[in-house]
């Protein structure tokens, strides 16, 4: 099956399951709120880890993006959806090691979609160097790391921040972030979200 195929449990405005399911394409093609699983992955010296979407992605192809993000399949949990960390980035999670950060309505809208998400968001400390990590080309093109004040800057403020970056193909890719490499529509709720990562991170590293 494809991703397109992908049957979603189709949700009310506030969240609540209706009984109907449709294939992903039709939920974004009919503007259905639907449920998706965001990870932010952060090292414990509070440098984060960014995606870049693959050029295959439907939405937003090579935009900057939240480090594992995935839609919940019909009758799925939010545990169940760490799979995509290990489909994405070959981290295999386990529902422990997870913070439940918050729950995040997020709207967005495209000449032939309109994706609205009920986004559940979680974090996760993990201190691998990126080359470490396993990619999926076909979903994520790089990775890169900065520091997570830095991040909340760039998608808060715009301002541009130097990145190192490990790419699909196993290679050193660094890169400038400036706003055009986010996804425009998101940048509110990122920055809510960082924000929300960084009082976490801060408890969870204080003496």
């Amino acid at each position: 099956m494809s991703p397109r195929d992908e049957l979603l449990d189709v949700l009310d405005e506030s969240g609540e399951k209706t009984g109907v399911t449709k294939p992903r394409s039709e939920v974004h093609s009919d503007g259905d709120w639907h449920r998706v699983f965001h990870l932010w992955i952060v090292r414990e010296d509070g440098y984060l880890v960014l995606q870049r979407r693959s050029g295959q992605k439907d939405l937003e192809p090579n935009k900057v993006d939240v480090t594992v993000g995935g839609h919940l399949a019909a009758g799925e949990s939010a545990f169940d959806a760490t799979r995509e960390a290990e489909e994405e980035l070959g981290l295999e999670v386990t529902p422990e090691r997870l913070a439940f950060l918050g729950t995040w309505r997020s709207q967005r809208s495209y000449e032939h979609a309109v994706d609205r998400e009920f986004q559940e968001v979680f974090a996760l400390v993990n201190d691998w160097p990126l080359e470490q990590y396993s990619l999926s080309c076909a979903e994520v093109y790089l990775l890169y790391e900065l520091p997570l004040s830095r991040a909340i800057e760039l998608y808060r403020d715009g301002t541009p921040v130097p990145v190192a970056g490990f790419d699909c193909q196993l290679r050193k890719n660094d890169a400038l972030l400036v706003t055009s490499d986010l996804i425009e529509q998101a940048r509110g709720t990122v920055t809510e979200q960082l924000l929300a990562l960084s009082h976490w991170l801060a408890g969870v590293t204080a003496p």
